[in-house]
C-alpha cells in the first residue's frame, strides 16, 4: 500500500522561480497559493508567482469546462491544456485561472475557503480628543466554479468626546467563473453611514467581469453590470425645503481592479467604482481606493490605503467628497 501512495504521489513535478523540482500532486488551487502534497512532507501551500511550470497527469476541473481537462505544458507563465474529447489546445496566464482541482474532487464538491481580518485605529488626548477603530473582515468560500464571498465592515469614531458615530456594512457576494477569462457576479450589501447622512441603504447589483491579465507583476480586470440602490436619509440639523427622506433608482455599474508588485514584494492596488442613475444623468458617485500593501510576517500584512468617494448630488449640509488616510494590519489564511 505504501508503494502505490509513494507512486501517486510522483504523478506531476513543480519547478520553482528558484529551479528547485518538487514531486507529489495537485490538490488544489486555493487564492494565491498552489496546495501540493508531496510523499515526504504532506500537503503545501507554495505561491503561485514562485511557480515557473507544472506537470501533473491528473485529471484537473479547470474553470470555463465541466469536463476533466489534463495539463500540456506551461511556459513563460502561460498554461497550456486540453478538456474532454477536444484535441483543441487551450493557452491562458496561469495566474488568471480561479479554480484548479482534481476532477474527482470537484465531482464530490470539494469545498475551499479562506479570508482576511483588517483592524486599524487611532486614540489621542490633550490638544486633541480622538477615538476611531474599524475592522474589516473577509470569507471566500469556492465549491467548483462558484466562489461565496461574505464580508463587512465596522467603524465607530468620535472626536472630542461628541457623540460616537458608527458606520456599518455587510456584504454578500456569489460569483460564477463562466469561462477561464469571465465571470459572472451577483452581491448585495446592506449598511449605515451617519456621515454622509445615511441612515440606512441597500444595493443589489448583477454583471459581468473580464481578466484581461494577470501574472506575477501585474494584473487588470474590469466589471460592468445593473445596479439596484435604495437609500434613506438623516435629517439634516437644520429643516430645510429641499431635504428629501430617501432616494431610490437603478443605475449603471462600472468596476476596475488593478495591481502591480514592486520588489521585495511590495504591491500597489487601486480599485474603483461608479455607478450612475439611469433615471438621472445628474446623480453619480464615484468610490476609490488606492495603496500599498506588504508581508511583515507570514500571513501578516501591513496596508496603507486612501479611500475617495464622490457623490454629486449629496444631501443639503453634507459634502460631496470624502477622503481617508488609513494605516492598519492584516491577518490573511
Amino acid at each position: 500500500m505504501s508503494l502505490i501512495i509513494s507512486v501517486n504521489l510522483q504523478a506531476g513535478v513543480i519547478v520553482l522561480a528558484n529551479g528547485d523540482s518538487v514531486s507529489g500532486q495537485l490538490v488544489r488551487l486555493d487564492g494565491e497559493q498552489l496546495v501540493w502534497k508531496t510523499a515526504n512532507f504532506g500537503e503545501q501551500s507554495i505561491k503561485r508567482t514562485n511557480i515557473k511550470s507544472i506537470t501533473t497527469d491528473q485529471k484537473l476541473k479547470i474553470n470555463g469546462s465541466t469536463q476533466a481537462c489534463r495539463l500540456v505544458a506551461m511556459e513563460s507563465d502561460y498554461l497550456s491544456y486540453t478538456c474532454g474529447d477536444d484535441a483543441q489546445i487551450i493557452r491562458v496566464p496561469f495566474l488568471t485561472l480561479k479554480v484548479i482541482q482534481p476532477f474527482e474532487d470537484y465531482k464530490k464538491d470539494a469545498l475551499i475557503h479562506h479570508g482576511k481580518i483588517n483592524l486599524w485605529g487611532a486614540y489621542s488626548r490633550g490638544n486633541e480628543v480622538r477615538d476611531e477603530w474599524n475592522l474589516q473582515a473577509e470569507a471566500d468560500l469556492r465549491l467548483g466554479e462558484f466562489r461565496h464571498v461574505l464580508g463587512g465592515e465596522y467603524a465607530r469614531s468620535s472626536w472630542f468626546y461628541s457623540v460616537p458615530q458608527t458606520r456599518w456594512n455587510a456584504r454578500y457576494s456569489l460569483d460564477w467563473f463562466l469561462q477561464e477569462r469571465w465571470f459572472w457576479y451577483n452581491n448585495t450589501v446592506i449598511g449605515a453611514d451617519p456621515r454622509r447622512g445615511l441612515d440606512e441603504y441597500v444595493l443589489l447589483g448583477s454583471g459581468a467581469g473580464y481578466q484581461f491579465w494577470e501574472n506575477k507583476k501585474t494584473a487588470l480586470s474590469l466589471k460592468t453590470g445593473v445596479a439596484y440602490l435604495n437609500e434613506k436619509y438623516l435629517p439634516p440639523n437644520k429643516n430645510t425645503q429641499d431635504f428629501v427622506h430617501g432616494d431610490e433608482f437603478y443605475a449603471i455599474r462600472l468596476g476596475m481592479d488593478f495591481r502591480y508588485t514592486f520588489p521585495m514584494g511590495v504591491s500597489f492596488f487601486h480599485n474603483n467604482e461608479l455607478i450612475h442613475s439611469l433615471e438621472n444623468t445628474a446623480d453619480w458617485r464615484l468610490k476609490t481606493a488606492s495603496g500599498i500593501s506588504s508581508m511583515i510576517l507570514n500571513k501578516v500584512f501591513a496596508e496603507f490605503k486612501f479611500d475617495y468617494l464622490v457623490d454629486n448630488e449629496p444631501q443639503p449640509g453634507r459634502e460631496g467628497e470624502d477622503t481617508r488616510l488609513s494605516l492598519g494590519v492584516s491577518y490573511k489564511w
